[in-house]
């Protein structure tokens, strides 16, 4: 074979290129991923509360894009998808008024499910804590732990967390300024529901109170991704279109 047959074109390194990131991206690990930027909430994707809406981005903040959710309690709003065992959870959240909210994992409903609660300054429940609770039909469990960093977290601040849920009803959560690293959130609590109660479900948020009533606390969220155990997010921020794109399709 002469060298001139062997060498390669520019149109099949991309192409090999592509079908790396395909096997490296698009075959495994984002499992669900929102970012908000519709001007309505994506109903092919959540049940959400009538208190959720979608509003524009009122910070600096170049990560959160251009839209936000936009959450006045009401209870759980959920996915439509249900999620397995294991899995990571990252998104990014501002505690507004109320300085509290949560997050929603292996719900079977929107009142039987795990909420590990975030109370940040100005909270009525505990702040600087999370309130690690178990929901069950005309039940409730609370376990609550301070941030294991002994870090002071505000309200009107936007954050970005991790929560581990593990196998044998495990989880472990992990907070950092908005824009952080994903690899760079401190571990700051974790929990195990020793009842053993919900193996799988749906996920979601949850605020306190009414809708928009003088009770209710509000929430806003961003960036939502749902992957695999241990996937390395930072390679996928929102701004890599094509890793999001092979992710949606996972999703179909």
């Amino acid at each position: 074979m002469r060298y001139a047959d062997m060498k390669i074109s520019t149109w099949q390194i991309t192409l090999i290129v592509i079908l790396m990131l395909c096997v490296g991206i698009g075959y495994a690990e984002i499992l669900f991923h929102d970012d908000f930027e519709r001007q309505e909430i994506d109903l092919a994707k959540w049940a959400p509360r009538v208190s959720w809406g979608i509003k524009d981005n009122d910070t600096r903040h170049d990560v959160l894009d251009r839209r936000v959710l936009d959450v006045w309690g009401g209870g759980a709003g959920l996915t439509l998808t249900d999620f397995p065992e294991e899995f990571d959870c990252y998104a990014d959240f501002n505690a507004k008024n109320g300085g509290s909210l949560g997050f929603v994992f292996h719900a079977k409903d929107d009142k039987n499910f795990y909420m590990p609660e975030i109370s940040v300054a100005g909270s009525k429940y505990s702040p600087q804590h999370i309130r690690w609770q178990g929901r069950f039909e005309g039940g409730l469990s609370i376990e609550i732990t301070p941030f294991a960093d002994e870090k002071k977290r505000r309200q009107n601040v936007w954050y970005r967390v991790k929560f581990e849920v593990r196998k044998n009803y495990e989880f472990k959560a992990y907070l950092g300024r908005v824009g952080a690293k994903w690899n760079s959130l401190v571990f700051v609590g974790e929990w195990r529901d020793s009842e053993k109660r919900y193996e799988k479900g749906k996920i979601g948020f949850y605020t306190v109170g009414g809708n928009r009533g003088a009770a209710a606390h509000q929430a806003q969220f961003d960036n939502i991704f749902v992957t695999t155990p241990e996937f390395n997010i930072f390679s996928v921020e929102p701004k890599d279109k094509l890793a999001i794109m092979w992710g949606d399709l996972k999703t179909q």
